[in-house]
């Protein structure tokens, strides 16, 4: 019985609280940790589960969700939540552990691609995020009803950052405060994307795209324009949007599937012609979730 509500609510939610199994919770346990949360989802999903039935829309989320799993365990992470599409996990020891994690699973969807182009089905996408931060992880409900839960500013922001993955055309994204906790960033393929004031926070955030993820032609061509991409983005932050086109066009002339160069190409142009605020800082407001 241990071994099956295991499955229901993780090892290590339970072990969190300072219990070995989950007989011995209690309504109100609670404990505070800094951990990484992760949330990832199917882009254009909606679209993709209209063109399916109900059963299939199931087999399907059941499918993808089997071969994301084992990706997050691997990597010392646990998953809190599965969410139709989407998937929320904890990483408590090392923000390292969730990028690392975040790299595998974007380079499995590129494997499960070609299946699916060899059945003749469309391919899909996932978009993810994460912040580092401290979170409360508890049980609540009622003497009747109790459940397993974590609540805390980090989730919610994690969560929006997986939604700016759309906003940016980025596959990875992570928060300042992850990268912080990052010890050997240089394995990493990292670009600053700037700061986003996402809804509810009061404070602005760092993002960076990591695009470690992407199949190897895409990751070298992008590693070749790094330092035209910093330059970019500098010349971008500095409201210098002249010398910014200039140096995304010729970005994007050279990799035409850097959707993010082409993203601020896109905004550099508008920002010329239209202008900005006097006090236009470059930070992203964000007024949806």
């Amino acid at each position: 019985i241990y071994e099956i509500t295991a499955k229901f609510v993780p090892y290590e939610f339970i072990g969190s609280l300072g219990h070995d199994v989950i007989t011995d919770v209690r309504l109100g346990d609670q404990v505070e940790k800094v951990v990484t949360v992760l949330f990832t989802d199917i882009r254009d999903y909606t679209s993709l589960s209209e063109r399916m039935t109900p059963e299939e829309t199931f087999q399907f989320v059941c499918a993808y969700n089997e071969t994301l799993g084992p990706i997050i365990r691997r990597h010392n992470g646990f998953i809190n939540q599965y969410l139709g599409d989407a998937i929320m996990a904890l990483f408590p020891g090392s923000a390292t552990d969730a990028l690392a994690a975040a790299i595998e699973m974007r380079k499995n969807i590129h494997g499960l691609n070609i299946t699916r182009s060899l059945k003749g089905l469309s391919p899909i996408q996932i978009g993810i995020g994460m912040h580092t931060g401290s979170l409360i992880m508890g049980i609540t409900g009622d003497k009747e009803r109790l459940d397993a839960t974590t609540i805390s500013d980090t989730v919610n922001t994690a969560s929006r950052i997986e939604s700016l993955t759309k906003y940016y055309k980025a596959g990875i994204l992570l928060s300042d405060a992850t990268l912080l906790q990052i010890q050997d960033q240089q394995q990493f393929n990292l670009r600053y994307l700037g700061k986003v004031q996402v809804k509810g926070k009061q404070e602005p955030v760092g993002l960076h795209e990591c695009f470690s993820g992407g199949i190897d032609e895409e990751i070298q061509i992008k590693e070749k324009t790094l330092a035209l991409f910093n330059e970019g983005m500098n010349h971008y932050l500095n409201r210098s949007f002249s010398s910014a086109i200039k140096t995304f066009q010729t970005i994007t002339a050279s990799d035409p599937g850097d959707l993010t160069a082409e993203f601020f190409l896109t905004n550099a142009t508008r920002y010329l012609q239209k202008g900005v605020p006097e006090d236009w800082t470059g930070v992203v407001e964000m007024t949806n979730k």
